[in-house]
């Protein structure tokens, strides 16, 4: 079904939204104004089928943090680090049955091209409001720079797998025509594509954006203080980060963490909203990741392993986010039903944070330390955990026990929210599982080839892409 859909959320900035696919925006793209909602099309995009709540749990699944409930077979070949190699082009996210994350991809350049689509169309209507289209152009170039990132961190090895990261990544397409040949870059290739995207959305967005549902100046400036750190570039990261904990303060001891994951979350730099509308077959939901943590819904529990790391202190706050259920451990951190009327209870509505401040305070922390300043990098760190549990004491440690620290800090507070295995890919750390379920492998050495996806078969066959080695 084409037609126009609602996006409902608390923003009435985001109605009367489009659904993209090649022939609709050819017809629905007349000015301005059509070209700003055809961009709201692509941040529902963004909530409804890339950040869907497999994607989100995809990073803990595969690690540590979290598992299938006993019993199912819900993404089994992903947890069991055996992906297939397939033909599935489904483009509606990843679903129970995916044996890999090919619908990711698909879905990931579908927004890219979409994205591409808005930069090829937006100077032919600049003399209708030129700031205004340089606007949308910042935030296409945003987009399409995040989306790239995510599938690196997805299909390749990290930045530091091979000397200069001349190995392989992923394309970087420029164009919305589906037609133009293109091939894996290397990863160094493919980061600077993704900063010099970021660094082109800052030049062109000179309006205010104070919107935190949309790619604004911050949110952009965020993303680029975790692509500096993923790439070790820790000077870079530590400018970026210091921007953002200037701007955007933490959730104080009182709102923490109930306000997480709110319209009151101060410290959310990009958040997604709850979205519904459509009916029949065009009828959509955002099922974030929540859902399926949800005792009434409950596809995944927490590993018994994250649930020692979180509870080591009695009093830290986050005890909260997992709680005992006969034989499970219950992840309990997002919440449930914050926007009022949300026509599916089930579907656990609230606002899925992508960015938080608290990432670039820990951001801050890990670069100062990689730059031997231990003071701030103590300062940083305690920051969160001084937070997190009033009766912690100051970080005193230096060298790798306060890595050590700052790294065990990034799993505690960013668990169930799609970090983990990436930042073990990064560190080149193991995976090591205590509790698994029956037959579930319990280490994994990185890097590995099956710590990655394969290509989709598709692609590998018609556009000539090379294969991942292991698939």
């Amino acid at each position: 079904m084409i037609g126009v859909f609602s996006f409902q959320s608390c923003k009435k900035d985001f109605l009367e939204v489009p659904i993209t696919n090649d022939t609709f925006r050819q017809d629905y793209v007349k000015d301005l104004n059509t070209l700003d909602e055809f961009l709201n099309g692509i941040y529902l995009q963004l909530s409804t089928r890339f950040f869907k709540g497999y994607f989100l749990i995809y990073p803990d699944l595969v690690s540590d943090n979290v598992k299938p409930v006993d019993g199912s077979d819900i993404l089994s070949y992903l947890y069991r680090w055996a992906q297939q190699s397939n033909s599935d082009r489904s483009a509606s996210g990843i679903n129970d049955e995916s044996v890999n994350m090919n619908s990711a991809w698909f879905v990931g350049y579908r927004i890219i091209r979409d994205c591409n689509f808005v930069l090829e169309q937006a100077d032919s209507y600049k003399s209708q409001n030129a700031a205004k289209a340089d606007q949308i152009k910042g935030q296409a170039y945003a987009i399409r720079g995040f989306i790239h990132f995510m599938l690196c961190n997805v299909f390749s090895q990290p930045y530091n797998y091979q000397q200069g990261a001349t190995h392989l990544g992923i394309p970087y397409v420029k164009t919305s025509d589906w037609s133009k040949v293109v091939h894996r870059e290397s990863v160094a290739s493919v980061y600077e594509d993704v900063i010099n995207d970021f660094n082109t959305a800052l030049s062109l967005m000179t309006l205010e954006e104070p919107s935190k549902y949309r790619f604004n100046r911050r949110a952009i400036i965020a993303a680029l203080s975790r692509v500096f750190l993923y790439k070790g570039d820790f000077l870079q990261a530590k400018n970026m980060a210091l921007v953002i904990c200037r701007e955007v303060p933490l959730l104080s001891s009182y709102n923490y963490p109930e306000k997480l994951f709110t319209t009151e979350e101060t410290e959310a730099v990009f958040q997604l909203p709850p979205a519904w509308g459509g009916s029949g077959a065009g009828n959509y939901y955002t099922y974030f990741a929540g859902f399926y943590y949800n005792p009434g819904s409950i596809q995944f529990s927490a590993t018994e392993d994250i649930a020692k790391v979180i509870s080591e202190s009695k009093t830290d706050k986050r005890n909260d986010w997992i709680k005992p259920m006969g034989d499970k451990w219950i992840v309990s951190k997002y919440p449930s039903n914050i926007v009022f009327g949300f026509p599916d209870p089930g579907a656990s509505s609230y606002y899925q944070t992508i960015i938080r401040s608290s990432e670039m305070y820990l951001t801050a922390a890990e670069a100062y330390s990689r730059l031997n300043k231990a003071d701030s990098a103590q300062w940083f760190l305690d920051k969160i955990r001084m937070r997190a549990d009033s009766l912690a004491v100051p970080t005193t440690v230096q060298g790798e026990q306060l890595n050590e620290l700052i790294y065990t800090e990034r799993r505690k507070e960013f668990a169930f929210e799609g970090a983990r295995i990436f930042d073990l890919l990064r560190l080149s750390m193991p995976i090591v599982r205590k509790d698994v379920l029956p037959g579930g492998p319990k280490m994994m050495l990185l890097p590995n080839e099956k710590a990655i996806a394969p290509i989709p078969v598709p692609d590998v066959e018609l556009s000539n892409l090379q294969q991942n080695p292991g698939y």
